[in-house]
């Protein structure tokens, strides 16, 4: 990592202790011990470039350990375990698996019928171990001591987003108010 890596996680760890340490800290401590993972698994038969069968997967876990001052949201660390595996060997980057850690900040709104919104920003360290053909055009001085060339290590900033719910649900909670109202 380089210095500003390194400033930027002490910055981002400094600002989230001063912030989070007021008379109003919640009594439960840590907040949760939140998990999430995805999973896909795609064949593409017919394609330009990047035919062929593709498995990707995340998995995540873990700790809230408390809110930001009066705010709603909360300072999160995390290990997780990233992979994908693929017959397209043309795309080695498709080829890998390995840890990562982290932190963030998170918010989760609600909005209304089933429906909510999370952002998270934050810093993670990525480490990958790549099988399979080996990334190209990787020279000594990218790879950092004791790692081989089909080593990646990397410090990753991030702002990220996602919105979930279901129509449906909405749809009938308003159908049902309104018919109650009419009654």
């Amino acid at each position: 990592m380089d210095r500003m890596s390194v400033a930027c996680v002490a910055i981002l760890l400094f600002a989230s202790c001063n912030m989070a340490w007021g008379e109003e800290q919640e009594k439960e401590f840590p907040l949760g011990y939140p998990f999430m993972s995805w999973g896909e698994i795609t064949e593409t038969p017919v394609a330009q470039q990047e035919k062929g069968f593709k498995i990707d997967g995340y998995v995540e876990q873990g700790i809230d350990w408390f809110k930001l001052g009066k705010t709603t949201w909360k300072f999160n660390t995390f290990v997780a375990l990233r992979g994908t595996a693929s017959t397209r060997q043309v795309d080695y980057y498709n080829n890998k698996a390995g840890p990562w850690a982290g932190l963030k900040f998170k918010k989760t709104l609600d909005l209304g019928g089933e429906k909510s919104a999370t952002f998270n920003l934050g810093a993670r360290w990525e480490y990958y171990r790549y099988f399979g053909s080996a990334p190209p055009a990787i020279t000594d001085h990218h790879v950092l001591p004791g790692l081989s060339p089909k080593d990646d290590n990397r410090l990753t900033f991030f702002f990220e987003w996602g919105f979930d719910g279901d129509w449906k649900k909405h749809s009938n909670k308003e159908n049902k108010k309104e018919n109650h109202q009419e009654e």
